[in-house]
């Protein structure tokens, strides 16, 4: 039987070591990085990504550095772009739902006041308030982004669906961003319009029937980079 102290020390370790890990899963996430060959001189491309578990991630896949921002970011990166990253998303949130956190998509968006060069919204298949009710949010969000980077690009994702069929709710949800979106001169993306999650693209989505797996988010990566460096400042 190991000596009193050796158990006692041990148990302090394993104390020492749950803390640590709960203070790095919640503390905001950033993602500085160089590719080989770009000047170090260079300004890196800032970017903030706001948005729900869709972006989180979770049990089922994303989770961490598995979930498509930062896929986004690595490839930026093997493209020659330094890159700083920092997500801001909470399961269960939207422009309207607070969720398990007590936070919405524009709280989030004001926990991070530096400048930035693009915002990501994305999201949220949370909101089942009034359409004019989301609308409003939406505007608001998009509006404290502006105040903190005025001269950022603006890029929203409207509500993903698992399947052809949607409901009602989430079509009128898509209808109200989509309309924040315009309003605030922003790029809208719509994966409801452009079926997403139908069909074959389906695998994606986990045993759940809710959240994509890790290989959903290496799709959702490849579907919106490109929406992503069309908005990005040129290099010089």
């Amino acid at each position: 039987m190991r000596p009193r102290w050796v158990r006692a020390a041990m148990a302090v370790g394993v104390v020492a070591t749950v803390v640590l890990f709960l203070l790095v899963m919640h503390r905001p996430v950033g993602l500085p990085a160089a590719a080989a060959g770009t000047p170090q001189g260079t300004r890196p491309v800032r970017i903030l990504v706001v948005g729900d578990s869709y972006t989180a991630g979770g049990r089922e896949g994303g989770a961490g550095a598995a979930s498509w921002a930062h896929l986004v970011a690595r490839q930026l990166t093997a493209e020659g772009r330094r890159v700083t990253l920092e997500v801001a998303a909470a399961g269960g949130s939207g422009y309207v739902r607070t969720g398990p956190r007590h936070t919405t998509f524009g709280k989030l968006a004001q926990r991070t006041r530096s400048e930035r060069d693009l915002v990501v919204f994305f999201g949220s298949r949370n909101d089942i308030a009034a359409a004019p009710e989301v609308q409003a949010a939406a505007e608001a969000a998009f509006a404290t982004v502006r105040a903190a980077s005025p001269r950022a690009a603006l890029l929203v994702v409207g509500p993903p669906w698992v399947d052809a069929d949607p409901p009602d709710y989430i079509r009128a949800d898509r209808d109200a961003v989509e309309a924040a979106a315009r309003a605030a001169g922003a790029t809208f993306v719509d994966p409801l319009a452009e079926g997403w999650f139908t069909g074959w693209a389906g695998r994606f989505i986990g045993a759940g029937s809710i959240h994509p797996t890790d290989a959903g988010h290496r799709y959702l990566a490849d579907l919106l980079l490109p929406s992503i460096e069309k908005l990005l400042p040129p290099q010089p």
